[in-house]
């Protein structure tokens, strides 16, 4: 067992007894893996620190069902990703979609995606995907970045499978539309 090991499980000892030191110290280090994951989700950096520090609220409430270290990070995942739809919940209401504006959302062909993505950073990406309205952006974090279903998406977030469909093909071309705007690729080759 090797001495990191022993420290995680130490920790999450102590934050099921209630140890305050512990608690401070496994927030500490888990702090920027769930910020990582809040920020997918929130509207900005201030935003996404908020639901973290809700998150965290839960895992030391739940701590206790953590069955084994190895399932840690899926299930702090988990946590944030919960938290993060139950402030959407709260807070937003996604917008209505006709049936009409759900047959005008076509797929756009773009040739030189991989080109696109390989000029482009990580912390560029994340910044365009925040761009996004509210309601297409959580669609599309659960269906890239959580592989949720539709169905379980129109589930969580109170919308019909329909709806989330429209909202992840909008969602797509926006953002295929906003990274093609900032390449330095010749122009021609950004079909709109």
């Amino acid at each position: 067992m090797t001495n990191a090991k022993a420290t995680t499980e130490s920790l999450i000892d102590g934050c099921r007894r209630g140890k305050e030191a512990a608690m401070s110290a496994f927030y500490e280090r888990f702090y920027p893996y769930a910020l990582s994951v809040c920020l997918a989700y929130a509207d900005n950096r201030e935003d996404a620190r908020e639901l973290l520090n809700d998150g965290f609220m839960k895992v030391f409430r739940r701590i206790g069902e953590l069955k084994n270290e190895a399932a840690l990070n899926p299930w702090l995942r988990t946590i944030m990703v919960n938290t993060a739809i139950d402030q959407y919940r709260r807070t937003k209401q996604a917008p209505t979609v006709s049936t009409e504006q759900i047959e005008q959302v076509v797929a756009e062909p773009y040739q030189n995606d991989e080109a696109i993505l390989a000029q482009l950073s990580a912390e560029h990406i994340l910044a365009v995907i925040h761009r996004l309205p509210s309601a297409y952006r959580m669609v599309f974090s659960l269906y890239v970045l959580e592989g949720f279903s539709h169905r379980d998406i129109a589930d969580q977030l109170h919308i019909a499978e329909s709806t989330s469909r429209a909202h992840l093909t909008e969602a797509n071309r926006l953002l295929r539309r906003a990274l093609l705007s900032q390449t330095n690729l010749p122009h021609e080759q950004h079909r709109r």
